[in-house]
């Protein structure tokens, strides 16, 4: 079949890649338009962009497809069999899904009904969910309501952040949408219509409707008034953004395991003595002790947490020894703290 690709994002490069080396051709990309980055500002093509200028195929880059009559007609007339939708990053109006005979198919990263919307893998994690997985709806005017043609699910470990997990669901959607797409072809070749294929509406599928909203610069901060396995999970999560601050610094919080019965088995011998002994005096925030080979010990509003990974404002990531030795310089352990605002 021919095929239309939208996608912006990294995660759509193996879903892409999977479709060229079927039988199915993609003859157009949709991408988000060239954005500056980096502190130089200069312009840069999103990966699905640069992909498809390697491979010499034809893109689209509409800052708004709901507004841009040219490239809806220049899609109108390449008369694709369906699109194929992956982290695009706009809302596709009514007038492009009625565009292709066999639909609008999209990709979505988590279990329908279960986290509509941007960002359904961070609040996953964030929410501590135990599983995610790839759903393939066609689309629908709503935001990612879609029936479901297909879906498959994974577990999430106790120490996967979003990157790893991301890794996982792009792989999986990559087998996922070849199925999809030669189900699809087997009804094109009968000559029977889009509606003939077997749907399960997400109100027939008994899982909490809920939404992934976009993640905002204040995300990110740390509370160190919630309990360790909340921050851990927001540390994953928002993997590798999450920050607090230090003698005034940011520090960006990268790697952390909580100090839990029920993380026994990713912690050191010499961590699990401190599970239980929690000091009741101390403030959250307060870093209580440190391991030199391992990483420093704060204390939360409830429960302990292990800081493994971390980046200093100006300096590259450290972890361990080294994590350790950099915090500790000239710092007495009883004055060393982490805050949610830079007054220390």
């Amino acid at each position: 079949m021919n095929i239309i690709f939208w996608g912006t994002p990294e995660f759509c490069i193996p879903i892409f890649e999977a479709i060229r080396n079927s039988s199915h051709n993609i003859i157009a990309v949709v991408t988000q338009p060239d954005k500056k980055r980096g502190r130089g500002k200069d312009l840069s093509f999103s990966p699905i962009k640069q992909k498809a200028i390697e491979l010499n195929i034809p893109i689209f880059t509409p800052e708004s497809i709901r507004s841009d009559e040219a490239t809806r007609k220049s899609l109108k007339d390449l008369d694709a069999d369906l699109y194929v939708v992956v982290a695009f990053g706009q809302i596709l109006p009514k007038e492009i899904l009625n565009l292709p005979k066999y639909g609008c198919w999209n990709i979505h990263a988590s279990l329908l009904p279960k986290w509509r919307g941007a960002a359904p893998i961070q609040w996953a994690i964030v929410n501590g969910d135990k599983q995610t997985g790839v759903c393939i709806i066609k689309m629908d005017e709503g935001l990612d309501t879609g029936a479901v043609l297909l879906e498959e699910s994974i577990d999430i470990g106790c120490l996967d952040n979003s990157d790893i997990v991301k890794e996982k669901l792009s792989n999986l959607s990559s087998k996922q949408i070849i199925i999809a797409l030669n189900n699809i072809q087997k009804y094109k070749n009968k000559g029977e219509p889009i509606e003939s294929i077997s749907l399960i509406s997400q109100e027939n599928i008994d899982r909490e409707k809920t939404y992934a909203r976009l993640i905002n610069k204040d995300d990110y901060l740390i509370n160190w008034q919630e309990t360790s396995i909340k921050i851990h999970q927001k540390v994953l999560g928002l993997y590798p953004n999450c920050y607090t601050f230090f003698f005034n610094k940011r520090i960006k919080i990268t790697q952390t395991i909580p100090i839990d019965d029920k993380f026994t088995n990713y912690l050191d011998e010499n961590i699990r003595s401190f599970i239980g002994t929690e000091e009741k005096h101390m403030k959250p925030g307060q870093i209580i002790d440190t391991i030199s080979e391992v990483g420093i010990i704060v204390k939360s509003f409830e429960g302990l947490l292990l800081v493994k990974g971390a980046k200093i404002e100006g300096k590259s990531e450290l972890f361990g020894k080294s994590l350790v030795q950099q915090l500790t310089t000239n710092n007495r352990l009883n004055q060393m703290n982490f805050n949610s605002d830079p007054i220390n």
